[in-house]
């Protein structure tokens, strides 16, 4: 009798102990959502599909020994709902000034950052100038107001000129070089990411200016991922310029390499951008 209840209570034990390593696993499990913010619509471009990063999606899943879900939006107002709601775990974008407000804002933390940074370039006809206060009084095309590097643009201008200039807001890139190329501007303001960079010197037109250097690409965690998860993140987006696959996520990002550092910079971005 006494050997059967020891049996019983034993194997009682071991599927106790069997069922909590189950749920455990069950719970370390659950997926990481990744939602990836991508402004690739200012190039002219569709939507990508989310196969598109079928490899950062593996390689997160094996550094973090769980499935990652990617979530991909264009829509900036959709993007900052989503963080404000903590719909997500992580979140990427080239828009630095939403990873910046969901840092000082929301309570995010800080993973990582792109590589390199990104600069507005103030194009024209004429010569290069030292100063802004250059195109005072100027037509200036740029991107679109509410946009990171419309932003930007204005921001530049504003502390060198203030006001004193008319700004004109287009959707795409490529219709601030084309408005400078027929005489529509006398400046354009345009990211050096921009695709449209490369038809410049076809097309006679200079950059006359660059301005600061900005985040780009940041990633950021929302609440409640714990900090073991993000240190491996960081580690994995950091080793990605070390390998050819590597290479291959990074080129999906528009990237060359994500570093640890900047989060500091990272923070300070919409006090400029706000700067009266």
């Amino acid at each position: 009798m006494k050997r059967n209840l020891v049996a019983t209570l034993h194997a009682l034990a071991v599927s106790t102990v069997a069922l909590i390593a189950i749920m455990s696993t069950a719970i370390n499990a659950a997926p990481l959502k990744l939602v990836i913010h991508e402004e690739s619509g200012a190039e002219g471009d569709a939507l990508p599909p989310v196969a598109k990063y079928i490899a950062l999606k593996r390689s997160l899943e094996t550094a973090l020994g769980r499935p990652v879900e990617i979530a991909l939006t264009r829509d900036r107002q959709r993007m900052y709902d989503w963080m404000e709601q903590n719909l997500g775990d992580v979140f990427m974008t080239n828009a630095a000034d939403l990873a910046a407000k969901a840092l000082t804002g929301l309570g995010y933390s800080f993973i990582a950052s792109g590589r390199p940074d990104v600069t507005v370039l103030f194009i024209g006809k004429g010569a290069p100038v030292d100063s802004l206060k250059a195109f005072s009084g100027s037509a200036v095309s740029m991107p679109r107001a509410e946009s990171m590097y419309g932003q930007v643009c204005a921001s530049e201008l504003r502390d060198f000129v203030g006001r004193q200039y008319t700004g004109r807001f287009n959707t795409e890139y490529s219709a601030v070089v084309y408005a400078i190329e027929n005489n529509l501007s006398a400046v354009g303001c345009i990211p050096s990411i921009a695709r449209a960079r490369d038809t410049l010197a076809a097309k006679g037109i200079k950059v006359l200016y660059e301005g600061r250097p900005q985040p780009a690409m940041p990633v950021v965690a929302g609440l409640g991922l714990p900090a073991a998860d993000r240190t491996a993140i960081a580690k994995a987006l950091a080793s990605y310029d070390e390998s050819p696959a590597g290479e291959i996520i990074l080129k999906s990002l528009g990237v060359t390499g994500f570093t640890e550092g900047g989060e500091i910079r990272l923070r300070a971005l919409n006090g400029w951008l706000k700067a009266k």
